[in-house]
């Protein structure tokens, strides 16, 4: 039986359009079963980002993200926002918030493929209850201080945020800037004139209910008596204030969460019927260590009042100035 030529050409067109057909089907499955796209040994290979650890970068840092209620959104657009591999990134909603927030702030962060294959997102399992202007604000920070050391990422400053803050400059921007720094220096804004705080902040003696109720965030006067319910100043060492947003070296860190010295324990139980204690406790904790405030520690200027209270607009404020020192 004789084919002619058109059939053999009829033929070879079916028999192509079949193997173009087979490849288009299959195509994508080879690729995500086996290919440089796909979960396989090889796709780290092809996403560098994803199989550098953070000692392959010059400078990381570890960020707590503290929200309040009705702060879970704000919470996930800021670590969007400030999101980089090298860095390690611990978030913390306030107890008081509903569940379905917290629930809420989950979904938004497992909805982000790239943290959970890094590896470098975590949200506080157990919030603490948070008062604010209370020393349960300053617990929250040493807690989360404590998890990112635990955790074993290899980080360089610590850097406390706001869910309502926001960068101005990129994460490369500002790692660029710090990797040409010491590691264990410390950025504080800090002043020792005290001005109205004496009144406000120091004298009274106040009670942080969320310390020891499950459900009660408040600050409370132990005596309605104003005039007994003050106390003054201390005689054995000078009071110092700034802002509760601070960055600080890890090593600095170490040192106030495992005291090695017992001076931050005995600051801490000072501090812990004062007034808005996180604009206190860890600046007073440098300016008392001798060997921080001589060695370690990179003081901005004397101020009454903090001019930017962003933590974020500070450190671009504060990668500007160390650019400008290096020419």
């Amino acid at each position: 039986m004789r084919v002619s030529g058109g059939g053999r050409e009829m033929a070879v067109s079916a028999v192509f359009t079949g193997l173009l057909v087979v490849s288009i089907l299959l195509l994508p499955s080879l690729l995500l079963t086996s290919g440089r796209y796909g979960p396989s040994s090889s796709a780290k290979a092809d996403w560098p980002f994803l199989s550098a650890s953070a000692k392959d970068y010059p400078v990381s840092l570890a960020y707590l993200i503290s929200a309040s209620t009705g702060g879970a959104e704000a919470a996930a657009r800021l670590l969007a926002a400030l999101y980089h591999p090298a860095n390690s990134y611990l978030l913390h909603l306030d107890r008081e918030a509903p569940a379905e927030e917290h629930r809420r702030l989950a979904e938004l962060v497992s909805g982000q493929p790239v943290y959970g294959r890094v590896g470098n997102v975590w949200i506080v399992g157990k919030p603490n209850l948070v008062t604010y202007r209370g020393p349960t604000m300053l617990t929250t920070t040493l807690h989360a201080m404590a998890m990112l050391l635990r955790l074993g990422r290899r980080w360089d400053w610590f850097v406390n945020l706001s869910a309502s803050d926001y960068p101005l400059v990129t994460q490369d921007d500002l790692m660029e800037a710090f990797s040409r720094l010491p590691r264990d220096l410390n950025f504080i804004q800090h002043t020792s004139r005290l001005g109205w705080k004496i009144k406000k902040r120091v004298q009274p003696v106040i009670l942080d209910t969320a310390l020891y109720e499950a459900d009660r965030a408040e600050l409370l006067r132990p005596s309605r008596n104003i005039t007994s319910n003050r106390r003054s100043l201390p005689a054995s060492f000078k009071l110092f204030t700034g802002s509760a947003w601070t960055m600080l070296s890890r090593h600095f860190v170490e040192y106030c969460v495992l005291g090695w010295d017992n001076l931050p324990r005995t600051l801490l139980l000072y501090h812990a019927n004062l007034v808005s204690s996180p604009e206190f406790y860890l600046i007073q904790v440098i300016r008392m260590a001798t060997h921080w405030i001589h060695e370690r520690s990179f003081l901005l200027p004397e101020v009454q009042r903090a001019p930017i209270d962003s933590g974020c607009t500070r450190l671009e404020t504060v990668a500007r100035d160390i650019y400008n020192l290096g020419g």
